[in-house]
């Protein structure tokens, strides 16, 4: 039976290919899940790592962790209440395009494109968009949101017949097999002067250092494979080919999560999220100075 779910154990670091490796913990969730942590740059993973075929039974509806289909209309109302993927698509743009002196193609890849946040960001600057992403529920809200649809495969398996200015992989390199053969193909698909724009989970949050294994945010299993370091990170980048222009650590946590836990509505509920959102922002940025964020964001070129 475990056959069909894990495959050999591997014996190096997915991030910086390290042989200095070492169980770290287990987490439940169905079967156990073993997880090992780099000793050398930090960076932890599902070791072994389930099959392909069993990833693809759970991403072919979800990649977000969705348990049934939900409306546009209902992902609309939680982005109002809570600015989270629009304010995150935003900045991981905006940035992008500050180390973008020109456009050649003027295109940009969305991988793993989710709701279509990211991929309406890049509309909005000018960019014609392609987007890939398998999980069939957030392409229907994807294609109500943008008007065209994502293309519904794996990154892996699309092949591709042009270059792109942009490439924004957020949220999806701790769920890949492979992401150093995913940054290999991702630096051919750049173009001349392209940006590559990643945001993923910090394995050295302060959420993951006080709760460890019982943290759910960075160690959800088993979608995420990678638990990258911020120094993890860096050397993939530079061992496939990218030079790092700017990386940052931030935190994010959702500050109507008290008000969901008490049912409040109306007026009170507005009051209590904007008391968790104002007492949160200093707490959370001295984390952040602090490298314990939550997330890291990363903007990197061809060298």
């Amino acid at each position: 039976m475990t056959k069909d779910i894990f495959k050999d154990e591997i014996k190096y670091c997915v991030a910086c290919a390290s042989r200095n490796i070492k169980f770290w913990l287990t987490k439940k969730k169905v079967f156990v899940y073993k997880i090992f942590r780099c000793l050398s740059c930090g960076t932890a993973f599902l070791n072994p790592r389930p099959t392909t075929k069993y990833l693809h039974n759970i991403y072919k509806h979800s990649g977000s962790g969705l348990r049934y289909p939900i409306t546009l209309e209902n992902v609309l109302n939680r982005e109002r209440e809570y600015p989270n993927a629009t304010v995150d698509a935003e900045r991981l743009v905006k940035i992008a395009l500050s180390l973008m002196k020109r456009r050649v193609t003027n295109k940009a890849l969305d991988i793993g494109s989710g709701f279509g946040f990211f991929s309406q960001a890049c509309v909005k600057y000018g960019f014609q968009v392609t987007a890939i992403n398998p999980g069939k529920w957030e392409n229907r809200i994807f294609e109500q949101l943008n008007d065209f649809k994502p293309v519904e495969k794996y990154f892996e398996d699309v092949k591709f017949n042009n270059k792109f200015d942009l490439i924004v992989i957020s949220q999806v390199l701790e769920h890949l097999q492979e992401p150093e053969s995913a940054l290999i193909k991702v630096k051919k698909l750049l173009s001349p002067i392209g940006v590559l724009a990643i945001a993923t989970p910090n394995i050295n949050s302060f959420s993951v250092k006080i709760l460890r294994s019982r943290d759910n945010s960075c160690l959800w299993v088993p979608e995420h494979l990678n638990y990258f370091s911020q120094k993890g990170l860096i050397k993939l980048l530079h061992k496939t080919g990218f030079s790092v222009y700017k990386c940052i650590v931030l935190s994010r946590i959702p500050y109507n999560f008290l008000s969901n836990r008490l049912k409040l509505q109306g007026l009170p509920r507005k009051i209590c999220n904007e008391i968790i959102r104002l007492s949160q922002k200093l707490p959370l940025s001295l984390l952040d100075y602090l490298g314990l964020g939550l997330y890291i964001n990363i903007w990197a070129k061809n060298l």
